[in-house]
């Protein structure tokens, strides 16, 4: 127990910036291009939903379906905004995502991940994304190069 205190507290510590302000929740829908960068193109439906702790730290879960595979993606995403012109409507992020692939047919497994994008605030409601994902299972990571780990998303958000 007491090698666990000192994680605590350093978690504890990136933590609190998250909470400084009251968090906006939202929802939204996204589709993605497919895990990996193959010449058939098949769009994976999501459902998003999540909350925004400040102008700059957001935690947000997705739920996605794997047309390729057949499986359910459930991923848990934070991510780190950094304003990309004055104009504060526009803003670059880079994040990172931890989840379970639920397979029809296979084992499941793990998902770990980074991603990165820009967002667009259109209205006080709506926000819209474009992003690029690097992430996989464990399993698969292993047998892959890099370049066939990415997918590239869009997104659309609902504040509630």
């Amino acid at each position: 127990m007491k090698k666990n205190i000192p994680l605590l507290l350093i978690a504890q510590c990136i933590a609190l910036p998250a909470h400084a302000a009251e968090p906006r929740s939202f929802m939204g829908i996204g589709i993605n291009d497919g895990i990996g960068t193959e010449n058939n193109w098949t769009p994976n439906p999501s459902l998003r939903i999540g909350a925004q702790f400040s102008d700059k730290h957001r935690v947000y879960g997705y739920l996605e379906y794997d047309n390729k595979t057949y499986s359910t993606n459930l991923v848990a995403s934070y991510d780190y905004f950094i304003p990309a012109f004055k104009n504060t409507d526009w803003k670059l992020f880079l994040g990172s995502s931890a989840g379970l692939k639920a397979a029809h047919k296979e084992k499941d497994d793990a998902i770990l991940g980074i991603q990165t994008g820009i967002n667009y605030r259109i209205n006080r409601y709506f926000n819209t994304e474009f992003g690029y994902r690097i992430h996989d299972t464990r399993k698969e990571w292993k047998t892959r190069n890099m370049s066939q780990l990415d997918s590239f998303y869009l997104a659309v958000d609902f504040s509630v």
